[in-house]
């Protein structure tokens, strides 16, 4: 497995947000495009695995916790888009009010954190 990346899960039911810098999204969406049939990340409280197959993506919520998505490579890429869509739009509007930047993937929102307001110089 590899290092741990700033990302986090949070879950609400069975609704998942998949969260982290943008940075650390791009970092994410890179190594799940490049891994093998079976792939897993930690994250900051868990983990997130992707296995690639056949059909749509699908996506739950595994003890550990661990998120698992799995699909075709095709289906895939929608998450890895996302992941770099996201981490563009935080970057090119950081101090932007508002919602912060995210996309819908089935039951998961991949969500960019911007950093806190003291941190911004």
């Amino acid at each position: 497995m590899d290092d741990q990346l700033p990302c986090r899960l949070r879950v609400a039911g069975d609704v998942f947000d998949l969260a982290g810098p943008p940075a650390a999204l791009r970092d994410l969406a890179g190594r799940l495009r490049a891994a093998g049939d079976v792939f897993e990340q930690r994250i900051r409280n868990g983990a997130l695995v992707q296995q690639r197959g056949d059909g749509a993506i699908a996506v739950q919520l595994r003890g550990g916790p661990a998120l698992h998505v799995s699909g075709s490579s095709d289906a895939l890429a929608v998450l890895w888009a996302a992941l770099e869509v996201v981490a563009d739009e935080a970057d090119a509007a950081p101090d932007a009010d508002g919602p912060a930047s995210h996309r819908h993937v089935e039951a998961l929102t991949v969500t960019a954190e911007r950093p806190a307001p003291d941190l911004v110089i």
